[in-house]
């Protein structure tokens, strides 16, 4: 044998020992985390959870138990308990429980900086996938742990307006468990996949709600937010283009007179192009970070007017959701009004109009109580959608609506889907 084959003989034994020890490294260290993690589990009748404090506070996915305000939970140490609901948050699809009679303290995951996460940065999804977990006969529960990749960051998926995004493997039951960086802490909770042909298992790309955005509504959520509900934040009165900007930032098509949008500043083509410290560059970026605020919270703007940088200070109003202003996305060619509305007590609540819209146009605003729609006494919410796209664009509707303590008649005339 040469010297340059033996000592191309020896480099190579060198690399597969080098390779072997990295490979040997990351199983101890997903070894250590799943022990970690296993213990700080709380297992919810229809998905997962996490323990985020010793005393007891827990984790979980709005779609799992936001509904409920007490659910029996079952701990890695096979204990059942009663857990109540301190608050939930229907649009982030996060819930807050306590678990109650623990006798002692708990172990619980910090909740890491999920702005530090990098593409390609191992994590581990955390869950009971399918309900698979069962007692051992020394009656521990043991969750399943997946290991992937950070496949990217801040995708934008409506609800989940700033996620991450993981081929780590989720699947239903994986709803609501954590995902883990390295250190052992948690960077997020899964909560959705992407699917198809309706077949509900794992695809290879999961979504996790981002351990800032929780921490953001944490304090609202520990306090109990209000009656039991934490809601998003929102600039009422702002109107941004959907047209592409090439990256220049969020263009303000228009701001509605004696908004929120007006009072802190805002014109007509403006540019934002920064929230805090997150640089924005389409209205879909915009809406992604305002979405990890709780109502309430104030948030520093950098708009490009002209040639000029100014900041402008915005206190959060409420956000019902980042829908498509009422309107079913599957009814393109159906008629448009332009509005969110919500299910309320006394009817259907009309929560936003948005500017230059047909609702303007008409008259409707924020609060109205929509009665009839076209002549039909209104169920639901849902019931108000699906009459709008059944509607031609041009066609003149009247809708009656209760506005402090009176009914009125409003004649709207449906538009063209922007």
């Amino acid at each position: 044998m040469t010297r340059l084959s033996t000592a191309a003989w020896f480099l190579a034994l060198a690399s597969a020992a080098a390779g072997q020890d990295a490979s040997e490294r990351l199983e101890k260290k997903v070894q250590e985390i799943s022990d970690k993690v296993s213990a700080a589990f709380v297992f919810f009748p229809a998905g997962s959870g996490m323990f985020i404090s010793k005393d007891g506070f827990a984790l979980t996915n709005h779609h799992v138990a936001g509904k409920e305000k007490n659910v029996r939970v079952t701990l890695h140490d096979g204990r059942n308990k009663k857990a109540t609901s301190i608050c939930t948050d229907a649009v982030g699809d996060v819930a807050l429980f306590k678990v109650e009679d623990l006798e002692g303290d708990v172990p619980y995951l910090e909740l890491a900086d999920s702005d530090r996460l990098e593409v390609g940065q191992y994590v581990l999804a955390v869950g009971n996938p399918f309900g698979l977990a069962t007692p051992t006969p020394s009656k521990m529960v043991y969750p399943s742990v997946s290991l992937g990749i950070v496949s990217a960051l801040h995708r934008f998926q409506q609800h989940y307006s700033d996620c991450i995004q993981t081929d780590a493997a989720v699947n239903p039951g994986n709803s609501g468990g954590p995902l883990v960086d390295l250190r052992g802490e948690m960077v997020g909770i899964n909560g959705r996949i992407a699917t198809r042909y309706l077949n509900r298992v794992n695809s290879g790309v999961g979504y996790a709600i981002s351990s800032n955005q929780i921490r953001n509504f944490l304090p609202t959520m520990r306090a109990g937010g209000k009656e039991g509900q934490a809601h998003h934040g929102k600039i009422a009165g702002l109107d941004l283009s959907r047209a592409h900007q090439n990256g220049r930032g969020a263009l303000v098509a228009g701001v509605r007179a004696d908004s929120n949008a007006e009072k802190i500043g805002l014109r007509a083509d403006d540019f934002i192009v920064r929230v805090d410290r997150y640089s924005i560059f389409s209205a879909d970026r915009f809406h992604g970070v305002i979405g990890t605020y709780p109502e309430g919270a104030e948030v520093r703007l950098s708009v490009l007017r002209g040639e000029r940088e100014v900041e402008v200070l915005a206190r959060l109003d409420r956000s019902d959701g980042p829908e498509l202003f009422g309107e079913r996305r599957r009814h393109d060619h159906g008629g448009y009004l332009g509005v969110l509305l919500e299910d309320g007590d006394e009817g259907v609540r009309i929560t936003y109009v948005k500017p230059g819209s047909p609702a303007d146009t008409a008259g409707l605003q924020d609060e109205d109580v929509i009665v009839k729609f076209d002549g039909r006494t209104v169920k639901d919410r849902n019931d108000v959608l699906d009459r709008i796209p059944a509607h031609r664009p041009g066609t003149k509707v009247q809708i009656v609506v209760r506005r402090a303590g009176q009914e009125l008649t409003i004649e709207a005339t449906l538009g063209k889907r922007p």
